[in-house]
């Protein structure tokens, strides 16, 4: 049976696996939604450890809609790839196949929204993530077509959402009121942190864009405006939103780890020609702050947890089983700068 199996190609179940393109969002996605969920854990001094059926929910919540949002954007774009020559998983499916491979994390959604329903608060950031995709890629909205609108409703589902979901889950399983100025800084934290996540998404996709005549909100206003709005507007409340995050934990580590980032950064533009960007893509360049969201912020978090709860280092290694890749990358970049920086002492 495994021969005929093997003659006859991929089984449906690796099919809809290599379709939910896990690979493009796992790390890249998840890490800075559970970083939201450490730093909330740390901020009301409850051990990670002991919300760990709490983190189990979110990651079971998170994985679905992503899931779902890879399969809606290919099954919508597949007239847009085709025109501009980009390959898309879903060109040539069944519309049954698709239907199925669609309505399982629907169903997911479903489990878990209902599993929600007694923390109104929760279930509406969960939802509301559902629903931005939804208005995102499906007609008749299809707001990724849409300018403004596109960029607002993909940072919402991306990151605005699922951060305050994130958050509102440590709330609801310890059993705390929710914060207002706390799940305020993670709001414009995550929103503005998205915007500038789906500008660069577009800023590099533009010439695609542009031969498939997807109306994006750079094809609308041009790469000098979109420049412009991270610079003085999007950043600026990323920053601010960071900072107030930070002051409100009281906690030196995540301080203390980025300055190491900053002295990293400064580094590998000194010494490898790379470029720090805010959004643009550039030829060789890092994307400022991203080492430090996917990276460094939620490992000082749990670090920093541990110290309080010594317990929770099993958290930092459920941390690194699940979320090992970026890990790996960024420690293999600093053993490089490190051996950089023993060649430079010894010239």
């Amino acid at each position: 049976m495994g021969s005929s199996a093997t003659a006859e190609g991929p089984s449906f179940v690796a099919r809809a696996l290599a379709l939910s393109r896990a690979g493009e969002w796992w790390e890249y996605k998840l890490v800075p939604i559970f970083g939201i969920f450490y730093a909330t854990a740390l901020y009301l001094k409850l051990p990670i450890l002991w919300l760990w059926p709490a983190a189990l929910t979110l990651l079971l919540a998170l994985v679905p809609g992503a899931v779902f949002v890879s399969l809606i954007n290919d099954l919508t774009d597949k007239a847009e790839d085709a025109a501009a020559g980009k390959r898309n998983r879903m060109a040539g499916r069944s519309g049954g196949e698709a239907a199925v491979l669609v309505a399982a994390p629907v169903a997911a959604g479903l489990v878990i929204a209902i599993f929600w329903r007694g923390y109104p608060l929760l279930l509406a950031a969960y939802l509301g993530a559902w629903i931005a995709f939804s208005l995102y890629s499906l007609p008749p909205f299809r707001l990724k077509t849409r300018g403004l609108a596109g960029v607002l409703a993909d940072a919402s589902g991306a990151h605005l959402f699922p951060s305050l979901a994130a958050a509102l889950c440590v709330f609801a399983y310890s059993g705390r009121s929710p914060d207002p100025l706390w799940l305020a800084a993670v709001a414009a934290w995550a929103g503005a942190y998205g915007l500038r996540g789906i500008l660069w998404h577009q800023l590099g996709d533009i010439e695609n864009d542009r031969i498939a005549g997807v109306s994006t909100f750079v094809q609308r206003r041009g790469r000098t405006a979109v420049l412009s709005l991270v610079r003085y507007a999007t950043f600026p409340v990323e920053g601010a939103a960071l900072a107030a995050l930070l002051w409100q934990l009281h906690q030196p580590l995540p301080l203390l780890f980025l300055l190491l980032y900053f002295l990293i950064v400064r580094l590998r533009v000194a010494w490898w020609e790379t470029e720090a960007v805010l959004v643009e893509p550039r030829g060789r360049y890092l994307l400022f702050l991203h080492d430090y969201y996917e990276v460094l912020l939620p490992l000082s978090l749990l670090i920093a947890s541990a110290l309080q709860h010594p317990l929770d280092a099993f958290a930092i290694a459920a941390h690194v089983l699940l979320f090992p890749n970026r890990l790996m990358m960024f420690a293999s970049e600093v053993r490089l700068l490190g051996r950089d920086a023993v060649n430079f002492v010894r010239r």
